[in-house]
């Protein structure tokens, strides 16, 4: 991303507080905005482009300029925010260059930093309310063993969609413990001394969680 795309997005985010509201503003999905300054808008004019100038009010000949500081940014150039990608389900074995994102979301600037390989997972159900509510956003930062028993991953159980759950090592295995309020959630063990036990592939640690735009208690 060049220093006009930079520029813009500390626009977005000093006037709209980030790219879901402006987007609604100017009219447009959030994912064509963030496709737009994700691909460079520099050499480019399309019907996008324009609707992302006209909203902010800058003028074209203005955005081509090298002097970036003739648009109007408060707050400087640099944001205090990274959008990362959002996905609602992740398959063990494919490349997370390969899964489809269900949409962006902007985290801490210094958790990127910390984290700059994570991904937002949107986490669906009650097993782990206790740390992760139902509907947030977790952020897995990627990694293939489990580190540190009894700490949030996220895994899949024979190739399928991740679930995420304390995890503990076994000698010859894993559990899976919920962290609920919720005691029906029953401890699964995965012991490959048993024949025809699943396969438990560990997709990366969960560090941190963020609350959508839309939350409501």
């Amino acid at each position: 991303m060049g220093k006009l795309e930079d520029a813009l997005k500390a626009l977005i985010k000093s006037e709209y507080g980030g790219v879901p509201k402006f987007a609604e503003q100017a009219g447009l999905p959030p994912t064509t905005v963030y496709n737009a300054l994700d691909r460079g808008m520099a050499n480019t004019r399309t019907e996008t482009t324009d609707k992302i100038y006209r909203t902010l009010n800058v003028d074209l000949e203005t955005a081509s300029l090298t002097d970036f500081r003739k648009l109007r940014i408060k707050g400087g150039s640099q944001s205090d925010f990274v959008d990362v990608p959002l996905y609602g389900s992740i398959a063990a074995g494919t490349p997370i260059e390969m899964v489809a994102v269900d949409d962006y979301h902007p985290i801490p600037s210094p958790m990127h930093d910390r984290y700059p390989d994570a991904f937002l997972l949107r986490v669906s159900g009650e097993s782990m309310n206790r740390v992760l509510p139902n509907g947030c956003y977790a952020l897995v930062d990627p990694c293939e063993e489990v580190v540190k028993d009894n700490d949030p991953y996220a895994v899949c159980v024979n190739g399928y969609d991740a679930t995420i759950k304390r995890v503990k090592k076994l000698a010859n295995g894993f559990q899976l413990v919920s962290d609920s309020t919720d005691p029906t959630y029953a401890v699964q063990t995965f012991n490959y001394n048993e024949p025809g036990t699943e396969t438990l592939t560990v997709i990366g640690k969960v560090v941190w969680y963020v609350l959508p735009f839309d939350w409501s208690f």
